[in-house]
């Protein structure tokens, strides 16, 4: 199968045409028509991931976060980021990101974190794409299936996505009992104002002190769950998608999260 058949094959799942402008998904790096074999998923390409692809004769990463997110004026071995280039075309290995488009897209990220904690009655968080009458965007708000309390709800998010801390922002301002829920996978930069008044709690993540005081200063509980705590589950559904085709044998790696709250 070659890479441009695979990129065919994901983008017909979470379509480009989704990805927010200020995005780099897609094909990034490598040889289109390059004959792939062994695919590896990962959330972050990293040395690890980089060391990993070559003991494993991988033809292609599919990453989610894309490895170029902006212009790169050089490639040489002084950055980090020519390095990783610079190791990657040596080793002839094509890389494909699935970002945004996957974040936005039905059955992607903002519904995958949604049906891990059980959610219904679900609407879009932040509205970014209108399909018709289909109403698509990023994270997602929804019904708990039953009400529990504030510390119910952070044992229910550190089960369902493998945490063993979280952070939380705003306990005052949960009421007794939660039901009502809205998740933001990834960066949660500014995502409480689209839960204020529809949502008893926000789940996301990377919450700055800043971001963190204003929310709980407009009167939101917000839960930080950390950026990988919540899109590590890229990983599996990508993989199972993959899992249709035939042709090639699909790695995973799971980086380890950066964050540790001790």
């Amino acid at each position: 199968m070659k890479c441009s058949e695979i990129l065919k094959y994901l983008t017909e799942l979470y379509p480009l045409g989704l990805a927010m402008d200020w995005d780099n998904s897609g094909f990034l790096i490598g040889r289109k028509e390059k004959e792939v074999k062994n695919v590896l998923v990962v959330l972050d390409i990293t040395n690890d991931v980089l060391d990993y692809a070559k003991a494993n004769g991988i033809d292609l990463i599919v990453s989610h976060h894309p490895i170029i997110f902006s212009a790169v004026k050089k490639v040489t071995d002084e950055t980090l980021l020519g390095n990783y280039i610079l190791k990657i075309l040596r080793n002839d290995i094509s890389v494909i990101a699935m970002h945004t488009n996957f974040d936005i897209a039905a059955g992607g990220m903002a519904d995958i974190c949604s049906e891990r904690l059980g959610l219904s009655n679900t609407s879009v968080l932040e509205l970014t794409n209108e399909i018709g009458e289909e109403k698509l965007g990023i994270g997602k708000i929804g019904d708990l299936e039953r009400e529990v309390s504030l510390d119910e709800l952070i044992e229910l998010v550190k089960s369902k996505f493998g945490l063993k801390k979280l952070a939380v922002f705003g306990r005052t301002n949960v009421p007794s009992k939660v039901k009502r829920v809205a998740i933001s996978p990834g960066s949660g930069k500014g995502m409480y104002k689209y839960a204020l008044k529809r949502a008893d709690v926000l789940i996301t993540g990377d919450i700055t002190h800043h971001d963190g005081l204003d929310a709980v200063n407009d009167g939101i509980c917000v839960i930080d769950a950390t950026h990988y705590g919540l899109e590590h589950l890229f990983i599996d559904k990508i993989k199972s998608d993959l899992g249709n085709c035939e042709s090639i044998k699909v790695f995973e790696f799971k980086n380890t999260n950066p964050v540790e709250i001790i």
